[in-house]
């Protein structure tokens, strides 16, 4: 279940083809295949932001045997046209048919080797694809279609900045702009609270499910057991290809080190202190 208001801001602060055969003959549907028309689907949508995870979770779902999931990646590669143009001129009621339509393709894309009777089909989509756009339309039209919302959440939000920007950096260090850092910790984080507020506006507190990127890595079975029950789907032992690569590793160590101290000062006199200490699991500190 989403977490309460206030549990939530003490955590995280204040265009391939596949189209069928056009002359493969046609068939009388089978018994089974009318029960599967009774029995559509179960669909979901993992919303994030970005280097909070998502691939991680994306992959640990798509190895139960019951479940098809993908990473954001394949919503663009599904969409015909650029993304940005939707969302920028399109209505939400054709993002939602993109929605639909990634939903329906995504089993055929990843490959039908799913060991047990599939059930569930859902991929990930971050704030920026469409969340921060369409707002509380969006999360309406997802509820009246039965999508269930997980909502993966990093609540140290400057090791989310490092892991960013040491991504773009060949050399693994992080800039030490003061009012960069600064600047990411509130949009990111209000970012959160906000998209949050939308979805418990309209699923209510029971009706979506908020996992934490670092208890994910903390205790990984314990957390997709959690998430296996949102779905209504039977626990399975899961492992994903994706190894954690900053583990171990003290946030003030991708910083240059004539920009350690400033940062660190900066960090002590916003309300975003909390995040320095290693209170988190996983999280050495700074």
């Amino acid at each position: 279940a989403g977490l309460s208001r206030r549990s939530l801001s003490e955590a995280v602060g204040e265009n391939t083809s596949l189209t069928s055969d056009a002359d493969a003959s046609p068939k009388e549907p089978t018994q089974d295949e009318d029960a599967a028309e009774v029995e559509p689907l179960q669909k979901f949508i993992i919303v994030s932001q970005q280097r909070s995870g998502t691939r991680l979770l994306t992959s640990l779902l798509d190895k139960h045997s019951s479940i098809r999931c993908g990473h954001d990646d394949l919503f663009l590669r599904l969409h015909h046209g650029p993304l940005h143009k939707l969302i920028e001129e399109g209505t939400v009621d054709e993002y939602m048919d993109q929605v639909h339509l990634s939903m329906e393709l995504l089993p055929r894309l990843l490959g039908d080797n799913v060991d047990g009777e599939l059930t569930d089909v859902g991929f990930a989509i971050m704030y920026h694809q469409g969340v921060t756009a369409f707002h509380a339309n969006l999360f309406h039209a997802l509820k009246e279609e039965g999508v269930k919302i997980i909502h993966l959440v990093r609540k140290n939000k400057l090791m989310q900045y490092v892991t960013m920007d040491s991504h773009y950096n060949s050399n693994g260090t992080v800039s030490g702009d003061v009012d960069k850092v600064l600047d990411f910790l509130l949009v990111t984080n209000g970012e959160t609270i906000y998209v949050d507020d939308l979805i418990f506006a309209e699923y209510g507190e029971d009706g979506f499910h908020t996992v934490y990127y670092e208890d994910l890595a903390n205790n990984e079975e314990k957390e997709m057991n959690r998430i296996f029950d949102y779905l209504n789907v039977a626990h399975e032992v899961v492992e994903s290809e994706f190894v954690e690569t900053h583990g171990g590793k003290k946030a003030r160590e991708y910083f240059a080190e004539d920009d350690r101290e400033k940062v660190e000062e900066a960090i002590k006199e916003s309300e975003y202190e909390f995040m320095l200490e290693p209170d988190l699991p996983g999280y050495p500190g700074w």
